[in-house]
């Protein structure tokens, strides 16, 4: 059995129901089951198909716990989570399923809604220490796509990104699911990719699963830079140890008075313990892995013999 979690909030109705009958007409009537979470929509989902079942949050819980939501009601022993405005090639779920027993984090390549061009096959670790609203630029974890096509049908990438990510529920459950803290939007690629890491499960880029994302230049609903910043933090503060908690958070000095006031309000001890207990790999080598000159900079290590990830160019 596989699992297909959507989220929505506020998605145009022919943008959701494309996406529910294109998953239907790509995936096997028998061996699935398709959940839908309406995160507070302004206007409630209706009913889509027989076999869909949507369940609503009157208020938002954000995309992050939305997704949690949605594992937490699946079934499967595969669970796939999936944006509401995705489009799929036929053969999209055998090219994915085909790695799975990896135990990796998988995600598709990330195509244009139409499948036309592929803008990305996963994602590079950035890390941003700058605070310019103007410039659309806050501290914390950024990304950029790999854009070059890889030798390999699945090789290992630092991130996940385009909004189809499939696991093993075996290997959720070790990671401890989606962050249970995390506001709105933002981080969720950076955090499950990063835990994904430290658990010793990895990260792949299935190279020849195409699936389409709608592009769209605005949320459909408010994000602002406070909730960003304070998923960034949320992040650190519970994935990594006190020594790299110290090294990352000042870039985000001095902490607004809204975003101090979210993280005083949430137990991050407890969920920081659930992933510290999947913990197989140590932060060095993560940060020395995927982003060495922030590591060195901090900490002043000497040049290393470094193995890396192969570079996202040819």
């Amino acid at each position: 059995m596989i699992s297909f979690v959507i989220t929505a909030r506020n998605e145009p109705a022919p943008l959701l129901t494309r996406t529910v009958n294109e998953l239907r007409a790509t995936t096997p009537a028998q061996e699935r089951e398709i959940i839908v979470i309406d995160d507070g929509s302004s206007l409630p989902i209706g009913a889509l198909a027989p076999d869909v079942h949507v369940f609503r949050n009157e208020e938002s819980r954000g995309v992050s716990q939305a997704r949690r939501q949605g594992y937490d009601i699946a079934t499967g022993d595969v669970l796939v989570c999936l944006d509401a405005h995705m489009t799929f090639d036929p053969a999209w779920l055998d090219r994915m399923v085909a790695h799975v027993e990896s135990g990796a984090l998988l995600c598709s390549a990330f195509w244009d809604y139409e499948r036309t061009v592929c803008h990305c096959f996963g994602a590079d670790f950035q890390w941003c220490a700058e605070r310019n609203y103007f410039a659309q630029r806050y501290p914390g974890f950024q990304l950029s796509h790999r854009v070059y096509r890889p030798q390999e049908d699945a090789p290992e990438v630092p991130m996940v990104i385009g909004a189809c990510y499939m696991l093993l529920r075996e290997s959720y459950e070790t990671l401890g699911g989606f962050s249970p803290l995390f506001r709105v939007w933002g981080a969720d690629e950076q955090d499950v990719s990063a835990r994904a890491w430290l658990a010793g499960l990895g990260v792949r880029c299935v190279a020849d699963a195409r699936v389409g994302h709608f592009w769209r230049p605005a949320f459909p609903y408010p994000v602002h830079f406070e909730d960003l910043e304070f998923n960034q933090l949320a992040m650190i503060r519970s994935v990594f140890d006190d020594e790299s908690v110290a090294m990352l958070e000042p870039s985000f000095h001095p902490i607004s008075p809204k975003v101090q006031q979210w993280l005083e309000a949430i137990d991050v001890t407890a969920w920081r313990a659930t992933v510290q207990s999947a913990r197989r790999v140590e932060d060095r080598d993560f940060f020395l892995r995927f982003l060495p000159e922030l590591y060195r900079q901090r900490v002043r290590l000497p040049e290393l013999c470094i193995r890396k990830l192969p570079d996202s160019k040819p």
